[in-house]
């Protein structure tokens, strides 16, 4: 798999690819070079007929922490290399291939998995964690809609309700209420939680690949949800928030260490 950024670290066991987003000192934070080598690997990976069952996982004590904030926080459009709406796009599709891939995935949780990363989490078929996960919606802190397809998936493992409480309130789940919410398949002991996640891939590995695929397939239909069309109403909604006087404060705030004052703004609207 070329191109992979240094953001990125591949790791095959037989058929087991582990992908591992690999940010630590930023508790895995995505950036523009992260998506995109992310969706190259899943593609990729969905059509390597020697990969049998992915595995992603954070660098050291984190899943992943969501949008890089000082990244988005850059307003020379001059020093990106991509578009907004691709970098964006190119996330739900990388969620969406986590979900649709004709094959097992398996995310593996410590610590924070919060706005994209709780997205990128959600999409796998499993998603096993320790004591130590916290899982956020997080979005409405930078007022933001949210990305990643998120929303997608929080209603689909919370149904309707929850999953509006879920985004509007912004609250933490730990890993225990995660697992009663039905948004984690297994909470297991730190110290056993990389040989469970190990022991589930190897048995996804050695199962009936292409029956997994097909039984994948049945279910996305089962699903009867018109993905495109949330997709793009997603966009449209993060790229009007993008362009708001809430996230330039929200944004203003992260980088001045203070709280946002979002009534300021709207009284100004």
């Amino acid at each position: 798999m070329a191109n992979t950024p240094e953001t990125l670290r591949l790791q095959r066991d037989g058929g087991v690819l582990t992908i591992t987003l690999s940010r630590p000192t930023l508790k895995n934070a995505i950036d523009e070079d992260m998506v995109v080598g992310l969706y190259r690997t899943l593609r990729d990976a969905a059509h390597d007929k020697t990969v049998a069952t992915v595995v992603l996982e954070g660098d050291g004590n984190a899943f992943c922490s969501g949008a890089d904030l000082k990244d988005m926080a850059k307003v020379d459009v001059l020093s990106r290399k991509y578009p907004s709406e691709v970098v964006l796009r190119l996330g739900a599709e990388s969620a969406l291939l986590l979900h649709e891939m004709p094959k097992p995935t398996v995310a593996k949780i410590r610590g924070p998995a919060v706005g994209g990363g709780l997205a990128l989490a959600l999409a796998c078929d499993f998603r096993l964690a320790d004591d130590s996960a916290k899982l956020a919606y997080a979005h409405t802190k930078v007022a933001l809609s949210g990305d990643f397809a998120a929303a997608y998936f929080l209603t689909k493992w919370m149904g309707a309700g929850k999953a509006r409480e879920f985004c509007l309130l912004n609250p933490t789940y730990d890993a225990q209420e995660s697992f009663q919410r039905g948004l984690l398949s297994k909470v297991c002991n730190a110290e056993t939680l990389d040989e469970e996640v190990l022991s589930l891939a190897k048995r996804l590995e050695s199962g009936p690949t292409e029956a997994y695929g097909s039984i994948k397939d049945n279910l996305r239909h089962a699903e009867a949800f018109d993905r495109d069309a949330y997709i793009a109403s997603e966009l449209r909604n993060f790229l009007r928030c993008r362009n708001s006087e809430e996230h330039r404060e929200a944004l203003s705030a992260f980088l001045e260490k203070r709280e946002p004052d979002f009534r300021r703004v709207s009284s100004q609207l």
